[in-house]
């Protein structure tokens, strides 16, 4: 509802659009958003056993279903005071999140049945739970955590706290 009011209730530079500046906004944006699946479920994915990975098809319904959002929205709005081209960014953006909301969120239900992600009984999607990791990974994660610790008070609180 809100997107609609900011797509139509507000004058935009709709004479600054092009079918092409939409089509290449599109191809980027999957792409982005592919990779940032991609790598982030494959970074993931090295701390966790076998069983509870992230899968290919759980990755592809991130992919489908993330790509419309506030965080874009805000963005665009905020370069559209700031930059020359912002008003054209906001209105790709609003007619991108439209796009995406009424068409990959229509189709989203069926997309996740045919991709066979699936909740468990308990009503959790199939993710790891914290409980359940023990020994080595547990360290692992630990061995991180202090590692961004002592980076953070070697570099990072000198710099900002004095």
């Amino acid at each position: 509802m809100f997107l609609g009011i900011g797509l139509f209730a507000f004058s935009h530079p709709y004479e600054q659009l092009s079918i092409i500046f939409v089509l290449i906004t599109v191809v980027n944006l999957f792409l982005a958003r592919a990779l940032n699946i991609g790598i982030c479920s494959w970074l993931v994915n090295l701390g966790r056993s076998s069983e509870s990975k992230i899968n290919f098809n759980m990755q592809f319904v991130m992919w489908i279903s993330g790509l419309r959002g506030a965080m874009a929205y805000a963005l665009a709005l905020k370069s559209s005071s700031e930059l020359a081209v912002g008003p054209s960014i906001l209105t790709h953006t609003l007619i991108f999140s439209l796009a995406t909301i009424l068409i990959i969120g229509t189709a989203l239900n069926p997309i996740i049945s045919k991709m066979n992600v699936k909740q468990d009984d308990s009503g959790r999607s199939n993710t790891l739970d914290l409980n359940e990791v023990t020994g080595k990974q547990y360290n692992c994660f630990k061995k991180f955590k202090k590692m961004v610790r002592n980076f953070d008070s070697v570099y990072f609180s000198p710099l900002f706290i004095k």
